[in-house]
């Protein structure tokens, strides 16, 4: 079912832009319907101009924001330009001007807005962008981004009426929610006889869109599922991904295959994803060396002063195999970009007091050949960890 997998890769399928994609998912409906409605609960838009999955994940991670966004301003405008469209028609045209006078009146009372400052300029650039980029704009004339340099440019756009569906739509009121865990929590809440289906969608949706599914002996539940219905978890997801289920004691992960990779996927070739994997190697060595002891749910804990003597061990071991900017790093810049990169794969949590390393930290290691002498191309790794 590759049609069920662009649409997890994507944030939808549109006519306009894939009119041959956007018929072939169509027509695949019958064969991932089911695990769409059931496994996943997850709501699925089909119309004449656009096929989308409203992929809902069990649990909010930082990676799953929109990657071209770097302010909470970002956020805010592109909220305000989703009630800005609401009210246009299909195909209507406006003015750059006209946007952003009704954005300033939309945002008064929640984040004001100055045109006049640069930041706030590259932030509506960013978000026009992105709304071009996803298809709910067109531009006829000027471009997006001379508005960061010029307040007084003009661009003329076109409501494609696309935006209408970008809101993911809950089923409830949200209006009381006001954070993260708010509509983490509102999601599972219900009748103690909707806990068994809520069970299944959370296992189904974090094994679908995250990296690793972990368990300890809060959430056993979880845990007792996966176990009992692993076969039907590897035949209904292998079926829709392609790939194999793999489960271990603390946590379970959905491997996919070789020919069927899509999506973001670690390790990929590039130097922080390597440099992640011969680190990972070398904390496994300490801790089946006993240098960190394993808590009960197979987590390690580091202080930062630790973590930075394995990071400079392992840059000297092997950083002559590394690409030029990475040997180059300052050992802290080097320390953020891999703690980001291994944060977002779930290889690791930061906390205040250091870091907490998870069980797939031993899982997916690196090394170099044993008559490894130096030079860039000669690493080796065991099965990838991959993820839509």
């Amino acid at each position: 079912m590759y049609e069920f997998r662009f649409l997890l890769d994507r944030f939808w399928v549109t006519r306009a832009e894939n009119k041959d994609l956007y018929f072939a998912v169509k027509r695949a409906l019958p064969h991932y319907r089911r695990l769409v409605n059931e496994q996943l609960g997850w709501n699925l838009i089909v119309n004449e101009a656009v096929v989308k999955l409203e992929k809902v994940p069990a649990k909010a991670m930082a990676w799953m924001g929109i990657q071209e966004f770097q302010e909470k301003l970002d956020y805010c405008l592109l909220c305000a330009l989703l009630l800005f469209l609401s009210d246009l028609d299909d195909g209507e045209q406006f003015l750059l001007s006209s946007l952003t006078e009704g954005l300033e009146a939309l945002l008064a009372e929640v984040q004001p807005v100055d045109w006049t400052r640069f930041p706030h300029r590259k932030s509506l650039v960013r978000v026009l962008q992105y709304a071009q980029r996803t298809g709910m704009l067109l531009v006829y004339d000027g471009a997006s981004e001379d508005f960061g340099s010029d307040q007084t440019q003009e661009v003329l756009y076109e409501n494609t009426g696309l935006s209408r569906h970008f809101p993911t739509h809950f089923g409830r009121d949200t209006l009381h929610c006001a954070s993260i865990e708010d509509y983490e929590a509102f999601l599972w809440e219900g009748e103690e006889a909707d806990r068994g289906r809520q069970r299944i969608q959370r296992v189904y949706r974090q094994l679908a869109l995250a990296p690793a599914l972990y368990w300890s002996r809060q959430n056993r539940s979880d845990y007792e599922y996966v176990k009992n219905q692993r076969s039907w978890l590897n035949r209904h997801l292998g079926e829709a991904m392609g790939g194999e289920l793999q489960i271990h004691r603390n946590g379970a992960f959905f491997v996919l295959d070789e020919e069927s990779r899509f999506g973001l996927v670690h390790p990929r070739e590039a130097a922080i994803p390597e440099a992640a994997l011969l680190l990972c190697g070398q904390l496994r060595e300490q801790v089946a060396a006993g240098v960190y002891p394993r808590q009960e749910d197979d987590t390690v804990f580091l202080t930062r002063r630790e973590f930075q003597q394995e990071l400079a061990q392992c840059r000297q071991r092997c950083g002559a195999g590394w690409g030029r900017r990475l040997r180059e790093l300052p050992q802290e810049k080097l320390a953020q970009e891999l703690v980001a990169y291994m944060a977002g794969w779930m290889l690791l949590e930061e906390r205040d007091e250091g870091f907490l390393l998870y069980p797939a930290v031993g899982k997916w290691i690196g090394h170099y050949p044993a008559g490894y002498q130096g030079g860039p191309g000669e690493e080796k790794w065991d099965e990838p960890l991959e993820d839509a």
